[in-house]
C-alpha cells in the first residue's frame, strides 16, 4: 500500500479518530437531550396524563416497533446513501421526544412517539456502524465502551439535571428544553461529523430496495440466530425492567425527582462497567464479560423480585441490572463484526437493532399487565430470560471461536 494511502487509512480509524472522538461527542448530548423522556415518560404519563402503565406499555411498544422496521431500512440506508445522512435523520428523534411532553391529549402524544421511534431505528444502525467502520477489529471491545460510555454519561448527566431541575421545572419546560438541544446536536454532527462510507449508491435500483432479498441470507446464519434469539431473552426482560423500574420508584417513593436520581445513578455505574468490559474483552476475549454479564442480570432479576417495595432494594440492584445490561450491550458490535462480511454488517446493525426494538416492545407491554398483577412477577421472569440468553451466548462464543481456530489452522 503507498505510504500516503497508508497515512490517510490511519487518519480515519481507530480510537483518535475525527469520526469516531465525533461520534461519541454527538451521541453524549443526543442521550443528555433524551434523558427526561427515559427517566420521567412512564411517570408523567400516570401523574398528568392520568393513565395506567399500560398505556406507557403500548407507547412505548408503537415507538419500538416503528423503530425496529426502520432500523432494517436504515441499515439498508446506510449502504445506499451512506452513513451520515442516515444519522442525521436518526438525531432529529430526540427533538420528538420533548415535543411528546406538549400535550396531554393522548394521541398527539402518539403521534410525537410514532416521529421519535420511526428516528430512532437510522440512528442505532448509523451509529454502530460508524463505531464497528471508524476503529477497527482489535481495538472494538474498548472502542465499543468508550462509545457506549458517551451514551451512559450523557443520560446520567441528563437524568441528574432532570432531577435537579424537576422541583422548579414542569414537564412541558423539560421538553422544550430537550428540543432545542437536540437540534444543536444535528447542527454540531453536520458541521464536525466526517462520513466515512465506503462507497454510497447514488443511483438507487429497483432491486436493491428489496430489503428482503439482502436480509435473507444473514437470517440463514446460525450465529445470527442465536443473537437474535439472545437479544430476544435478554432484551425482553430489560424492556420490563426500564418500563418498570422508574414507576416502581415513584409509587415508592413518591417523587418523580427521586426517579430521575435513580436514572442518573444507575447510568452511571452502567458506564463503569461498559469501559471496564470493552478492556477486558480486547485483553481476554468476549466469551468471560459476555457470561459474567448475563449471569448478573440473573441474579439482580432475582434481586427485583425478592424487594419490589424497598426503595433500597430497587436502587441496588436496579442500578447492577443497568450495569450488566450495558456490558452486554458493549459486545454486540465486536460480535456482529465477527459473524458478519464487511458487506453484510450495516445490514446486521439494522436487523440486530429490530430484534432489539421487538424484545423491547414485547417486554414493555408484559411488564405492564404483569406488574399489575403482582410487582414481583415481571422479575422472577427476567430471571429465565437472563438464563436463556446465557445459554445462547455460550453457543455462539463456541462457534466463533471453533471458526477462529478453523481459520488460523
Amino acid at each position: 500500500m503507498p505510504p500516503e494511502l497508508r497515512s490517510s487509512d490511519q487518519q480515519t480509524t481507530g480510537l483518535a479518530s475525527r469520526a469516531f472522538v465525533i461520534l461519541c461527542v454527538v451521541s453524549f448530548f443526543s442521550n443528555f437531550a433524551t434523558a427526561p423522556f427515559s427517566a420521567l415518560f412512564p411517570v408523567y404519563i400516570e401523574a398528568d396524563v392520568g393513565k395506567v402503565p399500560l398505556y406507557t406499555a403500548y407507547l412505548r411498544t408503537l415507538m419500538l416497533a416503528l423503530g425496529g422496521i426502520c432500523a432494517i431500512v436504515g441499515g439498508r440506508l446506510c449502504d445506499l446513501l451512506g452513513l451520515k445522512f442516515v444519522l442525521m435523520v436518526g438525531l432529529t428523534g430526540a427533538a420528538a421526544c420533548g415535543l411528546a411532553f406538549q400535550s396531554t391529549n393522548f394521541w398527539i402524544i402518539s403521534c410525537f412517539v410514532m416521529l421519535a421511534g420511526i428516528a430512532s431505528g437510522p440512528m442505532s444502525a448509523a451509529s454502530q456502524s460508524y463505531l464497528i467502520s471508524s476503529v477497527g477489529r482489535t481495538r472494538l471491545g474498548i472502542g465499543g465502551g468508550v462509545f457506549f460510555l458517551s451514551h451512559s454519561l450523557g443520560g446520567s448527566l441528563g437524568s441528574f439535571f432532570t432531577g435537579v431541575i424537576k422541583p422548579t421545572w414542569n414537564f412541558q419546560q423539560i421538553g422544550i428544553a430537550m428540543a432545542l438541544t437536540a437540534m444543536i446536536v444535528v447542527g454540531i454532527a453536520i458541521a464536525l461529523l466526517p462520513d466515512i462510507s465506503k462507497s454510497p449508491t447514488t443511483r438507487l435500483d429497483r432491486k436493491e430496495l428489496l430489503f428482503w432479498r439482502t436480509y435473507l441470507p444473514l437470517l440463514q446464519k446460525v450465529e445470527v440466530q442465536l443473537l437474535i434469539t439472545m437479544r430476544l431473552c435478554i432484551t425482553g426482560f430489560w424492556g420490563m425492567a426500564t418500563l418498570l423500574l422508574p414507576l416502581l420508584i415513584y409509587r415508592v417513593s413518591g417523587d418523580a425527582a427521586t426517579a430521575a436520581f435513580y436514572g442518573s445513578l444507575s447510568l452511571a455505574i452502567a458506564a463503569g462497567c461498559q469501559i471496564t468490559t470493552g478492556w477486558i474483552r480486547d485483553r481476554f476475549g468476549k466469551s468471560i464479560p459476555l457470561l459474567v454479564s448475563a449471569l448478573g442480570i440473573a441474579v439482580c432479576a432475582a434481586g427485583l423480585g425478592l424487594s419490589p417495595d424497598s426503595l433500597l432494594g430497587l436502587f441496588t440492584f436496579g442500578t447492577g441490572l443497568t450495569g450488566t445490561a450495558w456490558a452486554v450491550s458493549v459486545l454486540v458490535p465486536s460480535l456482529i463484526d465477527e459473524i458478519a462480511s464487511s458487506e453484510e454488517k450495516n445490514r446486521l446493525v439494522g436487523l440486530g437493532h429490530l430484534a432489539w426494538s421487538t424484545s423491547m416492545a414485547i417486554g414493555g407491554i408484559a411488564g405492564g399487565v404483569l406488574v399489575e398483577i403482582n410487582s414481583s412477577l415481571p422479575f422472577f421472569l427476567g430471571v429465565f430470560l437472563a438464563l436463556g440468553g446465557a445459554a445462547c451466548l455460550l453457543a455462539l462464543c463456541r462457534r466463533l471461536d471453533r471458526q477462529t481456530q478453523g481459520k488460523n489452522a
